[in-house]
């Protein structure tokens, strides 16, 4: 209820200060550069009496002129000053002329050719129409348009006199509105931006149509055209629905099909412009045109004070502002009927053009609002993805030191497996053969070495290679020389290709080990049991079914072969076992084995994976 009162007391403070405003006279020329007695050409030679100002009818889009005279005294002496003509206010044209010689026609200005606009008139006077003595000065007051003809007192005399007068009203009525129209022009350039890019918010198209009729009835002149006249009628209603419409969406109010009713004046005068003679045009727009332009503001209005019944704090601001536009155009209705007293001076349009400022301050706060909205929720969003990015990276680390603790357990698994398969047996054997009661130096000699030679090749195993499974064989090589020559056989060792072998990216250091213990597998049962005297290793780069580069290593020998058993067959001879160990390594690692034996020779080829599997497959898999 507080609320309530206080906003009507707002509207009427608003109410009286239009009028009080209104009232404020504004600056004239001193009354000695008067001219108090006109007369007026009735007819042809008929010259009446007249008190300036004058009122005159309008006969709609015909011009009709009226032709005033007067008098003024001038010496020589007032030379040294320049003088002038100066009218406060006239509609909608006049023509001006000294001792018959005209100094000023305001038709050749389309800015002036409208009765809303207040525009003053200062003609220069040059000295070489000034006669010593008496002066004639004529007036011819041009008529046209949906308003009456109105002349202003007529004020002659030293320029500098009439100067500050007409400057203030320069300023006020031309200089101001042209920058306010200026304004309208780029506030409606970014609202028609906005709406382009955001075609579902009609709010803004709405309010750049009607900014923009706004500018082009600041800057058209009133034509002479009915069709042209006719289609500047209509832009003040359209305008008025438009911001009608802009309104109801303000607020929050959808937008209804009979509201469309609201462009309907604007329509029947457009179309009466194409249609209809002048007088009935004239007739159209005065029945349609100012009144259907206070109904809408009037209706906007209403729509604000709904809102404000609702408590909406904006609307308060709207309203008042939409008060202001109301009374002007109140105190213009006065004005054009002759019920005002003072000036004629129209506040109307000026007063919406601080409209449509209001509305670009208040859409501008509100555009603030949205970008602090807008940098809030991205300041939140940021925070919310830091912390994720935290949680996920401590997950990662978790992740991390759990996959680092399974590969040193599995690692630490892998060297007990190999140090107890290899290392470990080889211990048993020693402390066996020690333990005999006629204990072999040269068995336990051999234990021993075989032991060394394990230990040896854990440690290679364990070095960092990079995938290079040259360096690995390179070590082996030289180990199994020397075993090779000490059962007196011969190694031929031969690398084809430039490199030998590609590097293995996936290849792990118990890959290294299963294969190397792999060939020494082929290389003792060569020793034991091929009764062969040369051992030939072959190193060569292939491609794999995928066309991805791999390798082979081929191990043959010039014995009498063996008889190899079954892929899941019964283990029958020595040699049984070393193959079935042999089988196994290579499926741990995928490799492909190939075993060819006969009278002459064993010829076993070990086909390497392009990738080396992460966890150890089926040994019992593998071709032979």
């Amino acid at each position: 209820m507080a609320l309530a009162a206080g906003f009507v007391l707002l509207q009427l403070a608003v109410i009286a200060l239009c009028i009080e405003i209104r009232q404020i006279p504004l600056p004239r020329p001193p009354n000695s550069n008067r001219i108090e007695q006109m007369w007026r050409e009735e007819k042809s030679g008929d010259w009446q009496p007249v008190t300036l100002p004058d009122h005159r009818p309008t006969a709609g889009l015909t011009p009709t002129v009226t032709t005033y005279r007067g008098a003024f005294e001038w010496s020589p002496g007032e030379g040294e000053t320049p003088w002038a003509v100066f009218v406060p206010r006239f509609t909608t044209t006049i023509e001006i002329a000294i001792n018959g010689s005209t100094i000023e026609d305001t038709v050749r200005d389309p800015s002036n050719r409208r009765p809303d606009r207040n525009t003053p008139v200062l003609a220069p006077i040059a000295e070489s129409l000034l006669t010593p003595g008496t002066n004639e000065v004529t007036v011819r007051l041009k008529v046209w348009g949906p308003l009456e003809g109105y002349l202003d007192s007529l004020y002659i005399g030293p320029d500098a006199s009439m100067r500050p007068a007409y400057d203030l009203r320069r300023t006020l009525f031309g200089t101001l509105p042209l920058i306010l129209a200026a304004w309208q022009v780029t506030f409606a350039t970014l609202l028609g931006i906005i709406w382009l890019n955001r075609r579902h918010e009609t709010i803004y198209g709405y309010l750049a149509l009607a900014t923009v009729l706004g500018v082009v009835q600041h800057f058209a002149g009133l034509p002479h055209s009915a069709v042209v006249a006719g289609m500047l009628g209509a832009t003040g209603p359209l305008e008025a629905a438009l911001m009608l419409h802009y309104v109801l969406l303000l607020t929050g109010r959808r937008i209804r099909r009979w509201h469309a009713l609201a462009f309907a004046p604007g329509l029947i005068i457009l179309s009466s412009a194409f249609l209809m003679s002048p007088d009935q045009l004239r007739a159209i727009f005065l029945l349609f045109g100012p009144p259907s332009m206070g109904v809408l503001i009037a209706c906007v209005w209403v729509v604000l004070l709904a809102a404000v019944w609702q408590a909406r704090r904006h609307a308060i601001y709207l309203a008042t502002i939409f008060t202001a536009v109301l009374s002007c155009w109140m105190l213009d209705i006065l004005t054009l009927n002759n019920m005002m007293d003072g000036e004629r001076i129209f506040i109307g349009r000026p007063s919406y053009s601080l409209v449509l400022i209001a509305l670009g301050i208040w859409l501008i706060w509100r555009f603030v609002q949205a970008l602090k909205e807008a940098d809030g929720f991205a300041a939140a969003l940021v925070q919310k993805v830091a912390e994720a990015e935290d949680k996920l990276r401590a997950n990662f680390a978790r992740e991390e030191e759990r996959a680092r603790s399974e590969a040193l357990l599995a690692e630490r698994t892998r060297l007990m497996r190999d140090l107890h398969d290899g290392l470990g047996g080889q211990l048993v054997s020693i402390v066996a053969l020690s333990e005999q009661p006629q204990p072999s130096g040269q068995a336990i000699g051999e234990a021993a070495r075989s032991a060394l030679k394990d230990l040896r090749l854990v440690i290679d195993a364990m070095e960092e290679m990079d995938g290079d499974l040259m360096l690995a064989l390179a070590s082996w090589r030289e180990r199994i020389d020397t075993q090779l020559r000490a059962h007196r056989m011969q190694l031929n060792w031969s690398i084809r290709g430039p490199s030998g072998l590609p590097i293995f990216q996936s290849l792990k250091s118990w890959h290294v080990i299963q294969l190397i213990r792999l060939m020494d597998e082929v290389i003792t049962n060569a020793v034991k049991h091929s009764g062969g005297r040369q051992v030939t290793v072959t190193i060569e780069s292939v491609e794999d079914g995928l066309g991805r580069p791999t390798g082979r290593i081929t191990i043959e020998d010039d014995g009498h072969g063996y008889e190899a058993p079954a892929v899941d067959g019964p283990i029958r001879s020595g040699t049984g076992r070393g193959l079935l160990n042999i089988r196994r390594r290579a499926a741990l690692c995928d490799i492909r084995l190939v075993t060819e034996t006969g009278t002459t020779g064993t010829r076993i080829a070990l086909t390497l994976p392009a990738e080396f599997p992460s966890q150890a497959g089926d040994g019992n898999t593998g071709k032979i």
